[in-house]
């Protein structure tokens, strides 16, 4: 019977320790225990590498958050000689558990919003938000959170780049392999883009989420662009083209 009753409470007490365990808040779930990602850049974090769970609010909500801050943790990262960042927060799958989620990007301070994704109301998926104009060697903040409630707090995964992309004019990607083709089956995305220069004279409001390209001109001196989306071409709706 003691045999037993001393059986009966190891049980318990292992049990006690687990679930305390368990809900142990992140070691980056305030500001000032940011975990630094600068080693990350140009690269992603292992699948699932990141957690939400048992996290608790501290400062505040991003610009783009629609409530909070509810369970935010907090990354760091220098900034390197591009003074560019671009930041995809991913989850679903083996990416991550973490439902209805945002990332935001601060500035040295942890005060003031640089950039910030759109809150996904996608449930999961790929968050990317971007800046350009970071100072070299500066130390720049991250934050991820999700939206209220105990049941979306989970995993994610994070990747850094610091490589200038297409959102920007300076980062324009090239299609001159594409003269007299096409490029593949929505291949391209407005999401998660940001406004950069000016909208081009037939455009009904903007610039709003523009992306950029570019190409050499052929002998010829004359080029045609065609844009398409809808079914399998892509999902972006109420779209213009500006050479």
């Amino acid at each position: 019977m003691r045999l037993l009753l001393r059986s009966q409470i190891w049980i318990v007490l292992f049990a006690t320790f687990a679930t305390f365990h368990a809900l142990a808040q992140p070691g980056n779930d305030n500001f000032g225990s940011a975990t630094d990602l600068t080693a990350l850049m140009n690269g992603c974090s292992a699948n699932g590498a990141y957690t939400t769970v048992a996290a608790t609010p501290d400062q505040t909500a991003g610009i783009c958050a629609p409530n909070g801050p509810n369970y935010n943790v907090w990354f760091k990262f220098k900034a390197s000689a591009t003074g560019y960042i671009d930041i995809q927060l991913k989850t679903g799958g083996a990416f991550g558990s973490m439902q209805y989620s945002w990332v935001t990007l601060w500035d040295g301070t942890g005060t003031t919003v640089l950039a910030c994704s759109p809150y996904n109301s996608l449930n999961q998926g790929t968050m990317e938000t971007d800046y350009l104009g970071l100072t070299p060697g500066n130390y720049y903040y991250i934050s991820v959170d999700n939206y209220t409630g105990s049941g979306y707090r989970g995993t994610f995964s994070l990747c850094l780049s610091d490589k200038v992309g297409y959102n920007y004019k300076s980062g324009a990607l090239s299609v001159t392999s594409l003269i007299n083709g096409c490029s593949a089956n929505a291949a391209y995305t407005t999401v998660g883009a940001s406004p950069d220069q000016a909208a081009g004279t037939c455009a009904p409001n903007g610039p709003n989420y523009n992306r950029w390209f570019k190409f050499k001109a052929s002998a010829t001196g004359y080029i045609d662009i065609q844009l398409k989306t809808g079914g399998a071409f892509g999902s972006m709706q109420y779209s213009w083209v500006t050479l």
